[in-house]
């Protein structure tokens, strides 16, 4: 029984990891196509990438880890059958759950494992991994001038220049336009140029300007022989009329910031919403603290709605409008007999009371509008909630059926390798994916209910699974497309039959 043990839980684990690997190598490389405009030309570091590597592959676990259980138990069990392995041990006494027991103590640990992931390692995974993207996206290209190319990177600044030394650093026919904040530009020409990068610069030497350009990367571009042509305010007599004036030099520094090219991480609470950040406890805390002041909300509401609506007038608090006897209904009658009503109104009277009500209505119908709005915005946080708890236990459920679809779907087909255990894998993990999907987006829309969405997807697969153990153990040939031909052409013999008259029998 160990040997045995160990055969299948070997013959499992070497393509579980293989294929887990490939699908995380996969996906990986799918989310840096995916952002490829927004990591190039940044001149990254090589641990902000390791960095940003390690979250995102802990973000991609929940896909590759469903289609890696999937995909390794068709080849394992499609191996086994198709080197008849599986009849052999079958031939022995051992049931097909017997065999199947070493596996699925191994998938009900794996399943535990990722339960425990999702429920604290990938939230904070998620924020770092949003933190890192957005941190990197905010960041400017590296400085970098191209020669012939008019360089735009820098705020309020165009530089060109027609050759570039990229070893030493010298420039030729240096052309620099800078914007003013007034709109009054300046246009800087030079001979020659030479970029000079300084850090912590600080053109001031007391300590208090020197804290400030502390932290600071500037560039120095140093120009010589040329001329700075400034463009001066409006001329008084003539507005249309704006003078220059013109400065020549033999040598000139211009400090350019840089510090927007630098990586500045930004805070992680930007990026933090509390339902994601929370375990499954907690989510059940909270949720019934959201569902209590939204019960308290709408009683309030209500209260509201009735003495908006509800106008009291103190001839009213007499009546005993419930006694449905005759004499409860004649003294009920007698006193609003003494009510006024808009006939007893004069007719500026009467108006001012219908504006009055037109008011109230207009008044009342914002205060419903406004309470939709709040209310619905609580019921899309709560909605929120319960979607956040019910995805601690997905991923661990998804596992389990994926196994007990491809364990006896491998069984069944009886072929091992890549070739058929690959497209089964592909078709059942795609339709785990589009159910998913499509129930998390229902329940954004708000079509069906937050628990039906969740686990839409198991609530299709779980009987798919079970018809395929079923089959699986009672040996049936469910793709053995020759038993198919045997039926149909049993079916054309009976219907010839039936086609010759009863004479010619």
């Amino acid at each position: 029984m160990k040997k045995l043990t160990l055969f299948i839980i070997r013959s499992f684990t070497g393509p579980f990891l293989v294929t887990f690997l490939i699908a995380m190598f996969f996906l990986v490389m799918q989310f840096f196509w995916k952002y490829v405009d927004d990591l190039m030309g940044k001149g990254l570091e090589v641990s902000v990438l390791l960095q940003l590597l390690f979250y995102v592959s802990a973000t991609l676990i929940p896909l590759a880890l469903p289609l890696a259980v999937l995909f390794s138990s068709i080849m394992t069990f499609g191996n086994l059958s198709e080197k008849n392995e599986l009849t052999a041990l079958k031939s022995t006494g051992q049931s097909l759950f017997r065999i199947m027991r070493p596996m699925l103590f191994f998938i009900v640990i794996l399943s535990l494992g990722a339960f425990y992931f999702s429920n604290y390692v990938m939230p904070i995974a998620t924020l770092k991994c949003r933190t890192i993207i957005y941190t990197i996206q905010q960041k400017k290209p590296t400085f970098g001038i191209t020669a012939g190319v008019f360089y735009n990177d820098i705020d309020n600044y165009s530089i060109k220049v027609e050759e570039k030394n990229d070893n030493t650093g010298e420039l030729k026919d240096v052309i620099i336009y800078e914007t003013g904040l007034n709109g009054q530009g300046k246009t800087i020409l030079a001979e020659r140029g030479e970029m000079l990068k300084s850090e912590n610069l600080s053109d001031n030497k007391e300590g208090k300007e020197e804290n400030e350009d502390k932290n600071q990367t500037f560039l120095l571009l140093k120009l010589i022989n040329g001329s700075i042509y400034e463009q001066m305010g409006p001329n008084i007599k003539n507005e249309a009329n704006s003078p220059y004036n013109k400065t020549f030099f033999k040598e000139a520094i211009i400090k350019f910031d840089l510090s927007n090219f630098d990586l500045q991480e930004e805070s992680e609470d930007l990026f933090k919403r509390d339902f994601e950040m929370m375990n499954y406890v907690q989510l059940g805390v909270a949720l019934d603290s959201l569902n209590k002041i939204n019960d308290t909300m709408a009683v309030e509401f209500q209260r509201n709605l009735s003495r908006q609506i509800l106008i009291t007038n103190p001839d009213f608090n007499d009546l005993v409008l419930t006694d449905t006897s005759i004499v409860g209904m004649e003294e009920s009658m007698k006193k609003m007999d003494t009510l006024i009503t808009l006939e007893d109104l004069k007719i500026m009277e009467k108006n001012a009371a219908l504006a009055a009500a037109q008011s109230k209505i207009r008044a009342t119908k914002d205060m419903v509008y406004t309470q939709t709005i709040m209310r619905n915005a609580r019921l899309s946080s709560i909605h929120e909630y319960e979607a956040a708890w019910h995805k601690k236990f997905t991923l661990s459920f998804a596992i389990l059926i994926l196994f007990f679809i491809g364990a006896p779907l491998g069984a069944i087909i009886r072929k091992g390798g890549l070739g058929a255990p690959m497209v089964f894998a592909v078709l059942f993990f795609l339709l785990y994916y589009v159910l998913m999907i499509s129930g998390e987006n229902m329940v954004e829309s708000g079509i069906i209910t937050v628990w039906k969405g969740m686990w839409l997807s198991a609530f299709i697969l779980t009987p798919i699974g079970i018809f395929l153990t079923y089959k699986a153990a009672n040996d049936s040939a469910l793709f053995d497309w020759d038993v198919y031909k045997k039926a149909i052409r049993r079916i054309r013999k009976k219907e010839n039959r039936s086609d010759i008259p009863k004479s010619e029998k």
